[in-house]
């Protein structure tokens, strides 16, 4: 999956971190922090959730710079994608995508096979309905700003999943 200027690592669940993954947990943590309470102001208490050793971690890294993480965790109502951050000065280049496409790859071959589904900010919600996730109930509302549910259907999965030519062209 690497590519000259972007790639992909998983850090796996569990909390038997090696070291270097370890490093790159950091990473994860040091672009929420960035993104979520730098930017978006949420506390570092919400932010820091306690869920994160019960979940993957994907990081996306462009020109050997970490610039975009999200997490996914098994709940009852399916794999729940969440902490979905990309740097600012990352936006609007495609590794949105990038990230999303990437980190169900890596779940779906770790054998996660359960409906995805995520809690997107109301202003991010038009970018994750391009790629086909479907809107659910009302209105949440999570650390002071407003989210709703959506989930990925699995034709409009396997459609995000074929489209490889972002990934490559994301990465150039």
């Amino acid at each position: 999956m690497h590519q000259t200027d972007c790639h992909i690592t998983l850090i796996p669940y569990g909390t038997a971190m090696k070291e270097q993954e370890r490093q790159l947990f950091l990473d994860c943590l040091n672009i929420r922090e960035q993104v979520f309470c730098i930017e978006q102001q949420v506390p570092f208490t919400i932010e820091q959730d306690g869920r994160d050793i019960e979940s993957a971690h994907v990081l996306l890294w462009v020109q050997d710079l970490p610039v975009g993480t999200l997490r996914y965790r098994r709940t009852d109502l399916g794999l729940k994608f969440e902490r979905i951050a990309i740097l600012k000065e990352y936006r609007g280049l495609h590794y949105g995508r990038t990230l999303l496409r990437e980190a169900i790859r890596c779940a779906r071959e770790d054998g996660n096979q359960s409906k995805i589904y995520l809690h997107s900010q109301i202003s991010a919600k038009d970018f994750y309905a391009k790629i086909g996730f479907i809107p659910e109930g009302s209105q949440i509302i999570e650390a002071g700003i407003a989210h709703i549910k959506m989930s990925l259907p699995d034709e409009a999965e396997r459609h995000f999943l074929n489209a490889i030519e972002e990934f490559h062209s994301a990465c150039v």
